[in-house]
């Protein structure tokens, strides 16, 4: 009885800090001067006012960001439209949770709560709101799938198409995109006349990237690319990145210059440094595997600042029943694409993997933990701790956002 009591004063605690957390983080982020990549959108926002659509488009943009941005900019400032289309997207998400998902589990709301204030990029004016906002209604309509509950289908192909024309990690996320895919065929889910939408969303939204599918051969995303005639690319920068790190020469979580990136290919020939995804996987498979392990370990402890306890336990948990049952099912959805997408980031990021590729799996993580604490499939111990950890984890950021004030 006492650990029920326990549990209890712990929740409603870690309740009462994560909503002082919600508006102290709020109000920090959304006064913050841009840096970054929202000096990127920005500058796109300014493209596109000055040069026109086609124009733009050709620069690469994202469009569907643009498209949500750009009226709003016409009679704000450009940051705030930026950010005001994440703040109505993160809300359109918990709408959408609530009356949609029909997930009326309390303590849902309250982890997503601390994980949005934790990470902050959600208020900052850049596309990965809007991407991971959209995989994310996806990944829970497969999951209500898995569940035998109710799909809203059409929906879920529709934000499947903002994604996939929002932000070019769409190709990282695309193994558990298909297997989310195969789950809801494998449940039902088929195209119908109904299916109008999301097909006549993605002839749109395709048709809005012919001046760069003429020009570039590719569809409109944005770019880190550098500056013209250097003929050096992310990827290189990327893994001179790490070979630095490693002889000391840069900080960790830092890049060179590109035209650092350059002089190190001019002294040590175009062969010195690999080009692309695939080939940075190949080209020397030591470092690939000891980049692996670490970064996969870098992910693990990391994730505690923005999830508590609840990536250890979801996973903790899969895995006893993965040996309980010796077979991986679709009830193992979310816990075995979060890992999955662990190891993927993990084997392809050189340099170091940043957390927020992994929101839309990190949130999931939530669902489904929320899940398991609901149908008490979690010890009350391991609840108590998560709480009282959110709740500590909540108070440093408070204290930590006022310091920086």
């Amino acid at each position: 009885m006492r650990i029920e009591i326990l549990i209890e004063k712990a929740a409603v605690l870690f309740k009462y800090s994560a909503l002082v957390y919600l508006f102290v983080a709020f109000f920090y982020f959304m006064n913050l001067h841009p840096s970054g990549d929202e000096l990127l959108f920005l500058s796109d926002l300014q493209l596109i006012k000055n040069v026109g659509w086609d124009d733009a488009i050709v620069k690469n943009v994202s469009i569907p960001y643009m498209l949500l941005a750009y009226p709003l900019s016409l009679f704000m400032k450009d940051l705030v439209a930026l950010k005001l289309v994440n703040v109505i997207l993160l809300l359109s998400l918990f709408l959408y949770f609530y009356y949609v998902g029909k997930i009326k589990f309390k303590s849902t709301y309250y982890y997503l709560l601390f994980f949005i204030s934790t990470v902050g990029y959600f208020y900052f004016g850049t596309n990965d709101c809007l991407f991971f906002v959209s995989l994310i209604v996806f990944f829970n309509e497969v999951l209500n799938a898995v569940n035998a509950r109710e799909v809203q289908f059409n929906l879920a192909l529709s934000a499947l198409v903002i994604a996939f024309f929002t932000r070019e990690l769409f190709l990282v996320y695309l193994p558990i995109i298909l297997i989310g895919s195969y789950i809801l065929y494998q449940m039902g889910s088929e195209f119908s006349k109904k299916t109008f939408f999301p097909l006549g969303l993605f002839i749109i939204l395709l048709l809005l990237n012919i001046p760069s599918l003429q020009k570039n051969g590719s569809l409109s995303y944005d770019r880190k690319s550098p500056p013209q005639g250097l003929g050096v690319s992310w990827s290189q920068r990327q893994y001179l990145a790490q070979l630095m790190v490693n002889n000391g020469e840069l900080d960790n979580f830092n890049h060179p210059t590109w035209e650092q990136t350059k002089a190190y290919i001019d002294k040590n020939g175009k062969e010195s440094l690999p080009d692309g995804i695939l080939e940075s996987i190949i080209f020397d498979w030591q470092l690939t595997t000891k980049e692996f392990f670490k970064d996969f370990g870098y992910s693990i402890l990391y994730s505690f600042r923005s999830l508590g306890l609840m990536l250890v336990i979801s996973l903790g948990y899969w895995l006893r029943q993965l040996k309980k049952n010796k077979r991986i099912t679709i009830s193992n959805f979310i816990p075995f694409s979060t890992l999955l997408m662990l190891m993927i980031f993990s084997l392809i990021i050189i340099s170091y993997v940043e957390l927020r590729w992994l929101s839309a799996v990190f949130v999931m993580t939530i669902v489904y933990f929320s899940e398991l604490e609901e149908q008490k499939s979690i010890s009350k111990h391991l609840i108590f701790a998560n709480n009282i950890v959110l709740c500590l984890l909540s108070v440093y950021g408070i204290v930590r956002i006022f310091n920086k004030i």
